[in-house]
């Protein structure tokens, strides 16, 4: 099975439907429900990112608590691996933020991606310049 490493900034966007230019993360989307080969890998991090995300959007009154719940039960079913990784990597995150002038949180996908040796799918811009930087491809939903 190939993996694709996928950030929150890509999985908000599959359920606030008032963010802009939505078509690359519901792209994305449709690509892992049509192809069961293609697994998305995250960090522990993206479950507490996609919480507070959705926490936020509530409070900002963009969805409801309830329309919150229901995205993330449609989350549960999605098949997400979560990458075991050893807390002395995260102690690295720093450095590839400081390296790829990235937050510590975004740094945490793209060490992931270079750690598996897989495509990264993200709508963030400092991060698609850093995976870019790094050598790191972005997933093309048309793969």
């Amino acid at each position: 099975m190939k993996e694709v490493a996928i950030d929150a900034s890509l999985s908000l966007q599959w359920y606030l439907e008032d963010e802009v230019d939505r078509g690359y993360s519901l792209a994305v989307l449709e690509r892992l429900f049509e192809l069961k080969a293609i697994v998305p890998v995250v960090p522990v991090l993206w479950f507490y990112e996609l919480g507070n995300g959705l926490t936020m959007a509530c409070c900002r009154k963009r969805i409801t608590y309830d329309q919150a719940g229901a995205y993330l039960e449609k989350v549960r079913h999605l098949g997400i691996a979560v990458d075991a990784v050893d807390p002395t990597t995260i102690l690295t995150l720093p450095e590839f933020a400081r390296k790829y002038e990235l937050t510590n949180y975004d740094a945490a996908y793209l060490e992931l991606a270079i750690r598996r040796n897989v495509p990264l799918a993200t709508t963030d811009a400092a991060l698609r310049r850093a995976a870019e930087k790094a050598g790191v491809p972005l997933l093309k939903p048309s793969e």
